[in-house]
């Protein structure tokens, strides 16, 4: 099971999804599996990377939009998906 900073993934048991990872007691999965992405720095889903740096960029974009109910962005809580996919996948 590979280490990106203090977190450990491992591939998601969701099929839909590429990896997991345990947060406060939570499972959160992300990563949509049929999508390629920038570089997974798990090295799990190498054969998807790309090295686009436009679909990083707009992916980047789009990702950073996201909002949660209290108003926040989701790229700053640990506890979203979207913020172990912009650190991991993107």
């Amino acid at each position: 099971m590979p280490k990106v900073g203090k977190y450990t993934y491992e591939k998601s048991t969701r099929p839909e999804k590429k990896l997991m990872v345990k947060v406060n007691n939570r499972t959160i999965h992300f990563g949509a599996r049929g999508m390629n992405q920038f570089r997974d720095k798990t090295r799990i889903w190498k054969s998807k990377d790309t090295g686009d740096n436009v679909a990083r960029k707009s992916f980047r974009a789009r990702m950073g939009g996201i909002k949660k109910k209290d108003g926040s962005k989701a790229v700053n809580d640990p506890n979203s998906p979207a913020y172990h996919a912009m650190r991991v996948l993107w």
